[in-house]
């Protein structure tokens, strides 16, 4: 029987590496944060900025990323990547062990880290539908969801384990190590990528970058889709980093215990991944993207419910709902913008995209920090869930609301070459 994928054992290591970086991942995620709150006395402030330092690169060089994506290699781009985050996340348990870690540097790696990452996750994206083929892209998209939830639950569990045993700081050294795994993986690859085609005059980057945008812009299902994310990512990102500050201040709750229930909870994340095709079919893409979207905002709602006895519990059932609607989104999301986008454009729309979307993290982490600050926890994780809310309005209008299962192609050659050429104008 013929694999579903164009490049089956190269998908299959790419799908491993991102696998064992995701739980990588997941404990720095929870570490980091904590080590600024527990070892170094950080405030919700000090958490607020460190969430914003992963975000902010999006927000200043996505697009760049997405030029230097299509004019050279994916997968190089992508190992050169893992390389400096391996050396930056392992600076932070070295300099913990010589008794110099400070706050300063939490702050740098994250914003090195975040560099990086945008390069990778620019590359990662335009190079799935290569390893997939076409039929492959939401299949592929399905099990790279799955198992970075798998990773998720493993990783929260470990999390807590570590940072219980270890001390939050040397628990980071599993991150640096799920880097090297992802880079040996990338090694391995068989595929190699034909050069790019060169115009026949040179283009600044900038009028490339230009192109990336225009692109999103004239084809209303990725315009639609883009303001739905911004929305959602930038609640989810204001209210994420007022978890932590929640579960220890307001819960009271140990590392380990977060970590536990971080774990149970997540599972939502493996069921969401599993179920997304199914729901799409008995639903439509809209419906079943908006539906996410209040399910995510109802799980952040839930957290303050029963007061501090009951926090072990609500933290639960919250990530599970987060989890099992952030699945179902991202999923069909990824999967539609993959299928739509042109090829040799794909790298400039992504990173276009990745600017915009994610990097409002950057506006939520400051967001967070202030509310948490200026008013507290909770009228913070209030004020979050409605801003997430709001997306859902971006995906109940047509094309979107009327599209079943995901499926799209691009528009041909001169027809979206056109409408770029106006939005630019």
């Amino acid at each position: 029987m013929p694999s579903l994928f164009a490049f089956p054992g190269d998908f299959r290591r790419m799908w491993i590496g991102q696998t064992i970086s995701a739980f990588g991942d997941k404990v720095s995620r929870m570490a980091v944060p904590t080590v600024a709150l527990l070892e170094l006395d950080g405030t919700a402030w000090d958490v607020g900025v460190l969430a914003a330092l992963r975000f902010l690169p999006f927000v200043l060089i996505g697009s760049v990323a997405g030029v230097w994506v299509d004019r050279f290699s994916r997968r190089g781009t992508m190992i050169w990547a893992d390389v400096g985050r391996l050396v930056a996340m392992g600076s932070i348990p070295v300099a913990y062990l010589f008794g110099v870690l400070t706050l300063g540097q939490l702050f740098v790696v994250a914003g090195v880290v975040g560099v990086l990452t945008v390069f990778f996750e620019v590359a990662a994206q335009s190079y799935l539908p290569v390893l997939a083929g076409p039929d492959g892209i939401v299949a592929g998209n399905e099990r790279l969801q799955t198992s970075r939830a798998v990773a998720e639950v493993g990783g929260a569990a470990a999390a807590g384990g570590l940072m219980q045993f270890l001390g939050t700081a040397l628990a980071i050294l599993a991150d640096a190590l799920s880097f090297l795994a992802s880079l040996v993986s990338l090694l391995l690859m068989r595929h190699r990528e034909p050069p790019a085609v060169k115009p026949e005059k040179p283009r600044s980057a900038l009028v490339e970058a230009r192109e990336g945008l225009a692109v999103l812009l004239s084809d209303i299902r990725l315009r639609n889709l883009m303001l739905a994310s911004t929305t959602v990512n930038l609640g989810v990102a204001t209210a994420n980093t007022l978890v932590l500050v929640f579960a220890y201040d307001h819960g009271k709750l140990s590392p380990g215990a977060v970590g536990l229930a971080f774990a149970i909870g997540t599972v939502g994340l493996i069921l969401g991944a599993v179920s997304s095709r199914s729901i799409a079919r008995r639903l439509t893409l809209g419906r079943t993207l908006a539906a996410s979207i209040l399910v995510t905002g109802l799980g952040f709602l839930l957290l303050p419910v029963g007061g501090p006895g009951a926090a072990p519990a609500m933290l639960i059932v919250s990530q599970f709902l987060i989890g099992f609607a952030d699945s179902v989104f991202n999923i069909h999301v990824l999967s539609l913008v993959q299928r739509v986008t042109p090829p040799e454009m794909m790298g400039r729309v992504n990173g276009t995209a990745l600017s915009v979307v994610f990097g409002t993290g950057t506006l939520g982490g400051l967001v967070a920090g202030f509310v948490g600050t200026v008013f507290g926890t909770v009228p913070g994780l209030v004020v979050s869930a409605g801003i997430i809310c709001c997306g859902a309005v971006f995906v109940l209008v047509d094309p979107l609301r009327t599209i079943r299962d995901g499926a799209g192609r691009p528009e041909r050659g001169n027809v979206i070459k056109d409408k770029a050429r106006r939005v630019v104008r």
